[in-house]
């Protein structure tokens, strides 16, 4: 399959596909939609199925060989394409909506049945909403680095508040260790400090 060929490829009144090989091809719709697609047998029940990569001219001849390339290395390693594709979506939408205020706010839900007093629950989230929040409060937990958690607590350093310190890295401890054992799954060490 060439661009050029791609190009001059005209809708017909059904759809018909041009084959590239080893299972990819654009089918070129009725309506003069081209669209790629790679076929495959299914890792473990052999059975055959297709995945689309997306239409063309959005996703070129170049870029849909790339995909149906680490497609096929999937299969190899007993993959399915389509679940993986399925999976890297879920996850990258659990990133976005995973933030540090989010997993806290799930964190002190689960604290808050504990019986701890009112006046403890209180003070717990005045700390995370005024030393924590305003500056990792909308970030992803899955990008989240000690780092990140040392440079927010840098001015409490610097005026000598050491025992707020301690209670919010005792926190956050607590909220990472829920993140990783009842949160979201994600690859995250639970202690920082």
């Amino acid at each position: 399959m060439t661009d050029t060929q791609i190009k001059n490829a005209k809708p017909q009144s059904k759809d018909y596909p041009i084959y590239d090989g080893n299972g990819l091809l654009l089918l070129i719709k009725s309506t003069g939609t081209k669209i790629w697609q790679f076929r495959y047998y299914r890792p473990i029940t052999n059975n055959r199925n297709t995945v689309s990569f997306g239409s063309y001219p959005e996703v070129s001849l170049q870029q849909a060989r790339k995909q149906r390339d680490e497609a096929r290395e999937l299969i190899m390693q007993g993959i399915d394409p389509q679940e993986h594709k399925a999976e890297q979506k879920q996850r990258k939408q659990e990133e976005i909506s995973s933030t540090f205020r989010k997993i806290s706010t799930d964190w002190f839900q689960v604290k808050s049945g504990k019986g701890l007093t009112e006046s403890t629950l209180k003070r717990t989230w005045e700390s995370l909403e005024l030393h924590l929040f305003p500056y990792i409060g909308d970030k992803s937990i899955f990008k989240l680095k000690a780092k990140d958690f040392m440079k927010t607590m840098e001015p409490l350093r610097a005026n000598g508040k050491l025992e707020t310190i301690k209670r919010l890295c005792q926190r956050i401890n607590e909220i990472m260790f829920y993140a990783v054992n009842i949160g979201p799954p994600i690859n995250y060490f639970a202690r920082f400090f």
